[in-house]
């Protein structure tokens, strides 16, 4: 086989993302268990990395040479924290979701100012605690790293022409579309920007679209770029835009390896399944619905006429759970595609043992059931936006049970039945197994 061609990369989740910190350290610690070790030097473990949202700020951190406490503090540092998740008074807050609020839809609506993040990013990243890392483009970082060859992408969605926007440090990617057509046209913009742009989730996060001035040569006023959450465009999980990166670059498709990191996935409980349910036919009948003992519909007793104020409020409730549901599909899109659909392009469907060790994914499964311990019910009702200290600790206790086994390793292919049973396919069922698996870093 050729030489190694190492692909890390790092999906979105907002405050989530310290998982992906959590799990670096572990993997650099086992490798080098005698010293500390900076982003600088795990960047050029790796000769591509890709990053969305929360995992971009990952890379941002790791391309500040910072070490992984220094990342960590990121996400434990309240005035940190609260500087990027900036709230938005009543005043700040535009129509319609003010009053959305008052109508008691208070789970719809956007509550960050994009601003201030963008003032917070600028300020915060600093490479070696000392230059800006937003003086620096995108293309310019390899060599800062020490690594010229090392490849660096960051997914986002420019809104105005509905499609995904990808921000590359290599100019002469031959998976550039102006590669391809011959245009010497390439949009340079620092990380900073991009992590700005790939951070912004819509609907329920943050007000604005992220502004972008990207710089192109032999052209001084450049049109802005308007920017949200890459996860818009199918890549929260970016994995599969890494391998079709190095493939459209001619890498040998054998010597491919990948580490996918997530953070974390929750499979939707039954009572979320059923008060969904509920809620869909009290709105279609005007009824009010009732189980049996079994837990199903019982279609003979749901007779009741509700009345109107109650049928308004449950209308309300469903009309919020549909639009929340619609915001976490798009932002949280499905993890076994963008895995499965990566594993099949990279191996042609063709199964053999080895590619567990060339493929693998690392994110918690969050299942919640009747028996479920606390832990795990408290994670399943923590959003992506975690500000508070107690939260922050909710996710490093996640990363101690997932590491320790006593959550589930979301595999490359798995499913739900229609009755709600899990079923693994492919990949690594615990985190024990996939690290006894990566021999290769």
């Amino acid at each position: 086989m050729n030489e190694k061609y190492k692909i890390l990369s790092l999906d979105g989740g907002g405050s989530w993302a310290i998982l992906q910190v959590l799990a670096l350290k572990n993997i650099f610690s086992l490798k080098y268990p005698n010293r500390e070790i900076k982003g600088h030097e795990v960047l050029r473990h790796f000769d591509l990395v890709i990053a969305n949202s929360g995992g971009s700020m990952v890379l941002a951190g790791l391309a500040c040479n910072w070490s992984f406490n220094e990342i960590i503090s990121l996400f434990e540092n309240k005035s940190v924290r609260e500087s990027i998740f900036k709230k938005l008074n009543f005043k700040l807050r535009y129509f319609p979701t003010n009053f959305m609020s008052l109508a008691g839809i208070k789970s719809i609506g956007t509550r960050y100012s994009t601003t201030s993040k963008k003032q917070a990013l600028e300020e915060l990243l600093l490479i070696n605690n000392e230059t800006k890392l937003n003086d620096f483009t995108l293309s310019e970082l390899p060599t800062i790293i020490g690594k010229e060859s090392l490849e660096i992408i960051i997914t986002t969605f420019d809104i105005i022409n509905k499609r995904a926007k990808l921000f590359r440090s290599n100019e002469k990617s031959k998976a550039r579309a102006e590669i391809i057509a011959n245009i010497d046209h390439f949009e340079q913009v620092s990380l900073v920007g991009a992590v700005h742009g790939a951070s912004n989730a819509p609907v329920n996060y943050f007000d604005f679209p992220a502004v972008l001035v990207p710089k192109i040569k032999g052209i001084k006023n450049t049109r802005r770029r308007y920017l949200w959450d890459g996860a818009l465009g199918g890549f929260n999980n970016p994995v599969m835009v890494g391998i079709t990166e190095a493939l459209a670059n001619n890498v040998d498709r054998k010597a491919i390896h990948v580490i996918s990191i997530g953070t974390g996935s929750k499979l939707v409980s039954d009572e979320d399944s059923d008060n969904f349910r509920d809620e869909y036919y009290t709105c279609l009948l005007g009824k009010r619905v009732v189980r049996n003992i079994d837990g199903h519909i019982d279609w003979q007793k749901t007779k009741r006429k509700i009345g109107l104020f109650f049928r308004l409020f449950k209308g309300a409730k469903f009309y919020s759970s549909t639009i929340s549901n619609l915001s976490q599909s798009i932002l949280f899109e499905p993890q076994t595609w963008a895995s499965y659909s990566a594993y099949i392009s990279l191996f042609s469907g063709k199964d053999d043992p080895s590619n567990d060790k060339r493929f693998l994914r690392l994110s918690p499964q969050i299942i919640k059931n009747n028996n479920s311990n606390e832990l795990i019910n408290k994670l399943y009702n923590l959003d992506m936006d975690v500000t508070e200290q107690s939260e922050i600790e909710l996710l490093k206790s996640c990363f101690e049970d997932w590491k320790n086994g006593n959550l589930k390793n979301e595999p490359v292919q798995w499913t739900k039945t229609i009755n709600g049973e899990y079923i693994f396919a492919k990949g690594h069922q615990t985190f024990a197994k996939a690290m006894n698996d990566l021999d290769w870093i």
